[in-house]
């Protein structure tokens, strides 16, 4: 009974200690001591020591880091990575990947001291990044630049960036989105981007408000602001936007360059 209450303050106390940030945020829970960051691009997790064990406190904090780091696990197989696909199925069907996953959550960062409870239980918070060594582990390895543009070259507008307002549709965030026309056909994806710029930033970048998305450096000073139609995929992640969108996106190669260096904003509320 002490552990589950300790588990559910702490749940708590996490939510209260970061909401000025996270209220800003696209947060999914996962289970009662695991969230995913998809702005910040980070992954948190907190572990319980209670006391009475072997090695005093020492022993108790080492305790609690093994239970941190198995609930930032459990929140990294929670990741929606496709419209289809999750890193738990990822990881389930490769034991190279499932064995990289977990040798990169082991390099966690601690945030903060440790939290101590009326019952002798205390807590540690860890998080870890989802971008660079975890993005190398599971993207494929021939992601990216194969791509073909749908319209042929012509004039246009240049833009160095692209917004996409999916509020109001219940789209849900994913690492690896996709854009299609009407027609289906993908606008953007990881057949568009580099391997290299995913690794370091994501596919994607999702806030909650059109004003936290202009003045975004990721879509730099222009650009390209459209809505999204709908919602398509099991996962509703992947976004439909106009057939008429896509062609203005597609009509500028240099249009296509900032796609391939994910210059991407989602905004979800």
């Amino acid at each position: 009974m002490g552990f589950m209450r300790s588990a559910s303050l702490a749940g708590i106390l996490l939510l209260f200690s970061t909401g000025a940030v996270q209220s800003q945020d696209i947060i999914q829970q996962v289970g009662a001591n695991g969230t995913i960051d998809y702005s910040r691009r980070v992954v948190t997790a907190t572990g319980i020591g209670m006391p009475g064990g072997l090695g005093g406190r020492a022993g108790q904090i080492r305790a609690a880091k093994l239970d941190a780091l198995r609930n930032l696990i459990e929140a990294l197989n929670g990741i929606t990575l496709t419209s289809a696909t999750s890193v738990q199925d990822l990881r389930s069907s490769s034991d190279v990947v499932k064995t990289r996953v977990e040798g990169i959550a082991k390099n966690y960062r601690i945030t903060g001291p440790e939290r101590s409870f009326d019952d002798g239980s205390l807590e540690v918070t860890i998080e870890m990044s989802l971008d660079g060594p975890f993005l190398e582990a599971i993207l494929p390895d021939k992601i990216g630049n194969r791509a073909q543009p749908l319209t042929a070259a012509g004039g246009g507008k240049i833009y160095t960036g692209l917004i996409i307002d999916a509020s109001g549709l219940d789209a849900r965030p994913a690492l690896a989105p996709r854009i299609l026309n009407e027609q289906g056909q993908e606008v953007y994806g990881s057949s568009f981007v580099s391997r290299e710029w995913a690794i370091k930033f994501g596919l994607v970048g999702y806030v909650k408000d059109m004003s936290s998305a202009v003045s975004n450096d990721r879509v730099a000073a222009q650009p390209l602001v459209t809505r999204a139609l709908r919602v398509t995929g099991s996962n509703r992640t992947d976004l439909v936007i106009s057939d008429q969108d896509a062609k203005i996106l597609h009509t500028m190669r240099e249009n296509l360059s900032f796609l391939e260096k994910c210059r991407v904003i989602i905004v979800l509320n």
